[in-house]
């Protein structure tokens, strides 16, 4: 195996001729570097990776809003946007250590900061989308210090204000003000720094409040959840992060992307995920904690949508199969609503009696999937039936005779249909390898 992994990297080295060429033209770099369909290709990626936590029906926001309130450390900062491993951070963490007298960078961050590609901010993005809006800014606080002196100007603001927006989470690198990337662990999932109290303070003011996350890891914010009029996770969306976000909280853009983790109430929950097994994520038997609900705040593959969505009709194309064969699971789905969306249809099967514990649920395959009002269409999975093999008592890679469940929904905790079918043969078929892909077909 590693002597064909080794011929197939070396025989697409061969065919780029990087044998013969292995260097680059430096002089044309930036003729292909940060292109206008580059930009647009960051776009699309930042506004389909968007996740809707929450709404009540304030997003998206109207067009007509005449003052609107931009706030928090992450609202009008560039940086924030780009990840620990962006050439911005790199670049400040390279000044960092020449600064520090070690010869292991000489850095002219004169000559080097002209490269850095513009990245517009939130607030920017947001003044651009609405000129005729009154915009009210105040960062509040920043993010990881515990500096409260600019509280009373965003709690003034706020109260100006007809929507606030409030953008709040992480600042990615590799230097001790960040508070996410490598070598920047936490011990908890909170909000950096004061974050949490600025928002309560905002939210104290009573007016609609929409939280934009632009952060790396999951929050546990349940203090959060129920008070804002809508979350926005927004992880660190890059250079077109800025845009998509202002277009996505006014409409021109439907959020469409699920949670690829699982946000915790409480860091105490952890270690949390969709595919526990039967007696996993439960303090037994009153299954809560003494202190918190023992479910996640936002499930594994969690997101909403401008859009709504109906599943049905639900087939499985054979009751019995044995190993080596294909099951195709097909459901309809139905965009109900008045808005284009996206929904991410997702996959999940469980294998109910086994010679060993086997996940509650375990995600088989997904598709992104758009849809116009009132437009329906027919989703089918090629399930591999060895695709639900696992490892014995003996540690041998078997496809057990049983009854699987079928579940397709939203998210794995918002199940829309359910079906099954029963593997027949021998107790236990042995097989080579499991399969890891689901073809999915769209009709």
């Amino acid at each position: 195996r590693v002597d064909s992994a080794v011929s197939a990297h070396l025989t697409k080295k061969f065919e780029l001729g990087l044998f013969e060429n292995p260097y680059v033209n430096e002089g044309d770099v930036l003729g292909v570097f940060d292109t206008p369909a580059q930009r647009s290709l960051a776009r699309q990626i930042a506004a389909q990776s968007l996740v809707l936590l929450t709404n009540d029906g304030t997003l998206p926001l109207k067009k007509e809003v005449k003052t609107l309130a931009v706030l928090g450390p992450n609202a009008d900062e560039s940086r924030h946007l780009l990840g620990d491993y962006s050439y911005a951070s790199m670049l400040e963490y390279m000044t960092s250590i020449a600064a520090s007298g070690s010869p292991l960078y000489h850095v002219d961050q004169a000559a080097l900061q002209p490269h850095c590609v513009p990245v517009p901010t939130i607030l920017e993005a947001l003044r651009q989308r609405t000129p005729k809006a009154k915009i009210l800014y105040a960062p509040g606080c920043p993010v990881l210090k515990d500096d409260r002196s600019g509280f009373e100007e965003a709690v003034r603001l706020a109260s100006q204000a007809d929507v606030v927006v409030l953008v709040l989470g992480d600042r990615s690198g590799l230097l001790p003000d960040c508070s996410t990337g490598e070598t920047r662990d936490s011990a908890d999932l909170r909000l950096p720094g004061v974050q949490n109290e600025l928002a309560q303070a905002i939210l104290a003011v009573g007016k609609p409040t929409v939280i934009v996350l632009v952060n790396g890891r999951p929050l546990a914010i349940s203090e959060l959840v129920g008070k804002a009029s809508a979350i926005l996770e927004a992880w660190l969306p890059g250079e077109e992060g800025g845009s998509a976000i202002a277009a996505a909280l006014f409409g021109d853009e439907n959020p469409g992307g699920k949670l690829p983790i699982t946000f915790p109430r409480h860091v105490g929950q952890l270690p949390l995920y969709y595919s526990q097994k039967p007696s996993g994520g439960k303090s037994y038997w009153y299954k809560d904690y003494v202190s918190v609900d023992s479910s996640p705040l936002f499930p594994f593959g969690h997101g909403l949508s401008y859009s709504r969505f109906d599943y049905s009709d639900l087939t499985v194309s054979k009751t019995e199969c044995r190993a080596d064969q294909v099951v195709d699971i097909t459901v309809t789905i139905k965009n109900s609503s008045e808005v284009v969306g996206e929904e991410v249809v997702q996959l999940y099967t469980c294998d109910e009696f086994a010679c060993l514990p086997r996940p509650v649920k375990e995600l088989r395959g997904f598709i992104r999937l758009g849809l116009k009002p009132g437009q329906s269409r027919r989703v089918t999975f090629h399930l591999p039936v060895n695709m639900l093999a696992f490892c014995d008592q003996q540690m041998s890679l078997i496809v057990e005779s049983g009854s699987i469940k079928v579940m397709v929904g939203a998210s794995s905790a918002d199940i829309r249909c359910e079906s099954g079918f029963t593997i027949t043969g021998p107790a236990k078929t042995p097989v080579a390898e499991r399969i890891f892909h689901c073809p999915v077909n769209i009709e």
